[in-house]
């Protein structure tokens, strides 16, 4: 993030954001897996569908945070709270998986990934992506405090569509390459597709579980 504001001066808030964002959307997600077993089963539409559920939940988020960052980053109770469920929720998903890998009569997040359901599984799991609070708090008080990033509502405004289209243009290139990539092996993939993303979330838990654990060991020894 310092190499894009370095380059990129408070007069360009739109740019500004899209590439924070567009950056911070391409590491391996849950969103981003989803997105793309969306993309391989379902299609494009859907996928937009779910892509578009997302950015809603992230305009609502960032608005909010712009607003309230310097007071976030101080409730440090709420911060291990996000820490915990994240954790939680990734193993859990991951448990479920794993235990309903040979029962066909369990429900299955393919229940839900129908047209009409994709915007509202985008909804429901980005309300339920409760690291991105502390994340766009920390964007903003760097941006602040950088005066990169002017603390008015004019240039936020700005700067949200600019992180919503990097979002959005993040996970989609997430997705299509992914799909390029598996594209002819889908067939070969596909048996063990559930199985592939329950160790993803699985390997994604254990991962924040790691960088919990470390920073919960630097603030006890400092």
């Amino acid at each position: 993030m310092k190499l894009i504001v370095k380059h990129l001066s408070n007069r360009k808030p739109f740019w500004l954001g899209f590439f924070i964002s567009f950056l911070g959307s391409l590491p391996l997600s849950y969103l981003n897996i989803i997105a793309l077993e969306i993309l391989i089963e379902q299609g494009s539409v859907n996928t937009f569908l779910f892509v578009f559920g997302i950015i809603i939940i992230e305009f609502f988020v960032m608005y909010t945070v712009s607003r309230f960052a310097k007071w976030l980053v101080k409730q440090k109770k709420v911060l291990v709270f996000i820490d915990v469920f994240t954790i939680l929720f990734l193993l859990g998903i991951a448990s479920y998986l794993f235990l309903t890998l040979n029962n066909t009569s369990s429900f299955s997040l393919k229940d839900v990934m129908q047209f009409k359901y994709s915007i509202v599984l985008g909804l429901l799991l980005n309300s339920l992506n409760f690291v991105q609070w502390p994340y766009w708090s920390g964007v903003y008080l760097y941006l602040f405090r950088t005066d990169k990033l002017a603390e008015n509502k004019k240039s936020n405004m700005i700067f949200i569509p600019g992180a919503l289209l990097g979002t959005c243009s993040g996970m989609l290139t997430f997705a299509y390459v992914g799909k390029f990539i598996f594209e002819d092996n889908v067939a070969v993939f596909s048996p063990y597709l559930n199985l592939i993303i329950a160790l993803l979330f699985l390997v994604l838990g254990f991962i924040q579980l790691i960088q919990f654990s470390v920073k919960q060991y630097k603030i006890k020894n400092i």
